[in-house]
């Protein structure tokens, strides 16, 4: 017991630190719709330049009006608009998730609800939906759908009265496929890979904080520990911390943490794992129940003539009433758009396709996940805030939601921190193992059996 117990304090000692930031950053990360992550800023010239780069990834929306020589950029740092190519204004300062624009009139959802501008986006006003988290629109004539925080449809007139409103539910059978464990790794570590109603997240939450909390309270014994012959009064605190760091309460963490650590080394090295994550398939039949529902999964919309599309995980899904929906076509929809009567669809993990004259094709040649698309003199151009000839506003601030991303990953420090993550995820494994077993014999000890 004695060197299960050293064993334990030395790794914690060297993983605690890190721990602590992933657990920190990780917490935050997960609730990416919270506003004073990205409207806190830190100045460009403390940060790194790769930190910087990252920002770009923010801006989700990109749409050119060649009529009035205008741009706008939209994404969680507001909207900016440019005209005859001078300097980039911001003109609302609100995350906006997608901006979209309709016969001259832009669209915006904000966690704020949607803003619409009829002047070019140089000013904004509330259209619907106050104070409520919009993260996917689409407007077709004089009707608008809109997603409420990936759970809910709402549909509206052109004034911005609520004309329908509904849950997604779909039928099991079109809920029933196979996935590839590079589906299922980035689901789980995201928080949205196990149970509906926000219960991975709240897991993921628990987890994160019961891993600070372990972390500091293991470095707070430590210290203490230390310094116990020096003074006695300190073993009241001992007391007290070693109570908190060996509490039954963190066994419902336990699993999460362990998904959470090899989940976190195989994104850690996504490129390396990917033959592999993307060959292995998961039969329908062993995944989570997340997966036979997906009613909070709604990452994009399409409503065109009458017909409701929305897309998650699975693909495409069609409906007429928006209650009976059948699967149209398959594999992740994480952005659609209409233009021109076609509808354009950016895959994750999943190829960019088009729906056009009842058919669906393969977009070739596009950048993956593109996020806006504009039709320049009849050709298409698809935007992708990965791509380095995007031309973006030239920020001198960082978001806060930017450093504390680049600080989980690692790419903050230097390209070869992921292997401090992989150790300390491997070290976090062997606290949770020698930990449970120290928690195991203590409580024989307190409560032996009664056999003789």
């Amino acid at each position: 017991m004695f060197r299960l117990r050293k064993l334990h304090k030395y790794a914690g000692v060297l993983s605690g630190i890190i721990l602590i930031l992933l657990s920190v950053t990780g917490f935050f990360l997960n609730h990416d719709n919270w506003k004073f992550l990205y409207t806190s800023t830190i100045s460009n010239t403390y940060l790194p330049k790769t930190t910087i780069q990252h920002d770009k990834r923010l801006f989700n929306s990109y749409l050119v009006d060649i009529k009035e020589n205008c741009e706008i950029a939209a994404g969680f740092r507001g909207i900016f608009v440019r005209r005859e190519g001078e300097v980039y204004v911001k003109v609302l300062d609100i995350p906006v998730y997608q901006l979209i624009m309709e016969q001259g009139v832009y669209f915006a959802a904000t966690t704020e609800g949607i803003w619409q501008s009829n002047d070019n986006g140089m000013h904004w006003y509330l259209f619907a939906l106050p104070d409520k988290v919009i993260t996917s629109i689409s407007v077709d004539k004089d009707k608008l759908l809109a997603v409420l925080e990936k759970k809910r449809l709402v549909f509206l007139d052109s004034a911005g009265n609520i004309i329908q409103k509904g849950q997604i539910l779909i039928d099991k059978k079109d809920l029933f496929f196979d996935i590839p464990l590079s589906r299922f790794v980035r689901d789980v570590h995201y928080g949205r890979g196990l149970f509906d109603d926000g219960l991975s997240l709240l897991l993921n939450d628990f987890a994160a904080i019961w891993l600070t909390l372990l972390a500091v309270t293991g470095y707070l014994l430590w210290y203490y520990i230390r310094r116990i012959k020096i003074k006695k009064h300190y073993k009241n605190a001992i007391r007290f911390l070693l109570k908190l760091h060996a509490s039954s309460w963190v066994m419902p963490a336990v699993l999460p943490l362990i998904l959470l650590a090899l989940t976190g080394i195989l994104l850690d090295h996504s490129n390396f794992f990917a033959s592999f994550m993307k060959r292995t398939i998961i039969p329908a039949h062993y995944l989570p129940p997340v997966y036979h529902t997906l009613k909070e999964d709604i990452w994009s919309v399409d409503y065109q003539n009458g017909v409701y599309r929305i897309g998650n995980r699975y693909g495409v899904y069609r409906s007429k009433d928006m209650r009976h929906w059948q699967m149209e076509n398959k594999g992740f929809a994480y952005r659609m758009m209409h233009q021109n009567g076609r509808l354009y669809v950016s895959g994750m993990g999943a190829p960019n396709r088009i729906y056009e004259k009842g058919h669906w094709q393969i977009l070739a040649n596009t950048p993956h996940m593109f996020k806006s698309v504009n039709v320049v003199e009849g050709k298409a151009v698809f935007f992708s805030s990965h791509l380095e000839s995007s031309d973006l506003p030239k920020l001198k601030s960082t978001a806060l939601y930017t450093l504390l991303f680049s600080i989980h990953d690692g790419s903050f420090f230097a390209s070869w921190w992921v292997f401090v993550n992989d150790i300390a995820s491997i070290l976090l494994l062997l606290l949770l193992f020698t930990g449970l077993k120290l928690w195991y014999k203590r409580y024989r000890q307190r409560f032996p059996s009664n056999k003789s």
